[in-house]
């Protein structure tokens, strides 16, 4: 049975928003909404989630936590050109199909890639070339990661759990 959620969010100017959902949704597009603020925790629900999109908006910080329950087919999570200071990508290691991370035109800094080296099927992830770029020294030794991954292991600061 499909029913609805409702993700709450805050635009800049202040007012409160609403954006009505389907359960069996494959795609939620909130691109472009001046968005500044988004509670993400209704798409727990959405367990044939394939693609979420925020691109555009004004969002300086984003909890992905939902996504441990709803990224189970996740493919693509789309957060470019926001104002976001930091991130942490931790339930993306709960996205096995995910194939696609794009945080281009932010205001990051540092980004611990670690997560990412759980999601076998990456193959695009967009960064802006300024971005310091982290990881755990104990996945170095580990084989069989993702291509896109590779490709940056030069760029890769790899850091032991003692260190920050």
């Amino acid at each position: 049975m499909t029913s609805e959620i409702f993700i709450r969010y805050m635009t800049t100017s202040g007012l409160e928003k609403t954006a009505r959902y389907f359960t069996d949704e494959t795609k939620i597009n909130l691109d472009l909404r001046d968005i500044s603020e988004i509670d993400l925790l209704p798409i727990i629900w959405c367990e044939n989630l394939e693609s979420l999109s925020l691109r555009s908006n004004s969002l300086t910080e984003i909890d992905l936590s939902p996504l441990e329950s709803a990224g189970k087919n996740l493919r693509a999570i789309r957060l470019g050109h926001n104002r976001l200071q930091k991130i942490g990508l931790e339930p993306l290691s709960s996205c096995p199909n995910l194939e696609e991370v794009s945080l281009s035109e932010n205001q990051l800094k540092r980004v611990d890639l670690s997560p990412l080296f759980q999601c076998p099927n990456l193959k695009e992830l967009n960064l802006d070339h300024e971005v310091a770029l982290t990881a755990d020294l104990l996945l170095r030794s580990v084989g069989n990661w993702p291509e896109v991954l590779i490709e940056r292991y030069h760029k890769i600061l790899w850091k032991s759990e003692t260190t920050e």
